[in-house]
């Protein structure tokens, strides 16, 4: 990653509005986070900002979100004059994507913002993702049941997103979110893991505790040592 971070700066004049766009994507949903790239890219994602199609311009603002890197060049009102222009080309995925850069924008405590309007459409977009609970989330929240917790199942936070669990231990919000193979890169947690963890911590006031999918694997049948992982998880001692 290094390597073609290097490369992409170093001929990135070559680069149109497609290869910034899939290339700070690739890097952010990757959980690959290269201050340098991304703010030695600002600039050509500034230029070509009015040829950037709706897609783009959701796969740049959020993997700028993911990765939290800020660049002011390129999110400003030029930016959302752009955004408002193409509007009507915007799916749900796009508008999905633009409601976690407006949350960004709130973490990094920007003036800058969509009309309420547009917030409000990419929000609706963002809660229709249709989630599916696993075996493994149904478990955890069955364990967390056994040890006189009562979790709420799939809480929807006030700036939209779903928990898998959210339980209250000590009088603290605390939200327990079972990571399966999807969440991860390997065994590193992928970009939009890291950007829903950051953001529910940030913004919501709500600590964030993950179950990796391959340590609950590893825990078997045993209903003991599942309930002793998620009293020390939570630190119920």
């Amino acid at each position: 990653f290094e390597k073609i971070a290097e490369t992409a700066i170093e001929r990135q004049n070559e680069f149109n509005s497609q290869g910034v766009a899939n290339l700070v994507w690739a890097y952010a949903t990757n959980g690959q986070v290269d201050e340098r790239l991304f703010s030695s890219l600002a600039p050509s994602a500034e230029k070509l900002l009015g040829s950037c199609n709706s897609q783009e311009l959701g796969n740049v603002a959020w993997a700028y979100s993911a990765a939290n890197v800020g660049a002011p060049s390129v999110f400003n009102d030029a930016f959302i004059n752009v955004c408002l222009a193409k509007e009507d080309e915007f799916r749900t995925e796009s508008l999905s994507q633009l409601h976690q850069w407006q949350l960004w924008q709130e973490e990094s405590k920007s003036e800058v913002g969509l009309p309420l309007s547009l917030r409000k459409k990419c929000y609706n977009s963002f809660i229709s993702q249709r989630i599916e609970n696993s075996a493994i989330q149904d478990d955890v929240i069955s364990v967390l049941s056994s040890i006189g917790l009562r979790p709420e199942v799939e809480k929807l936070t006030e700036r939209g997103y779903r928990l898998d669990a959210l339980v209250d231990v000590n009088g603290k919000k605390i939200a327990v979110e079972v990571d399966g193979p999807f969440h991860f890169v390997g065994r590193k947690l992928a970009g939009k893991t890291i950007l829903k963890h950051r953001q529910v911590s940030n913004l919501e006031e709500i600590r964030v505790t993950s179950v990796p999918y391959w340590e609950w694997d590893e825990l078997g049948m045993d209903s003991g040592k599942k309930q002793m992982y998620l009293r020390l998880l939570l630190d119920l001692f």
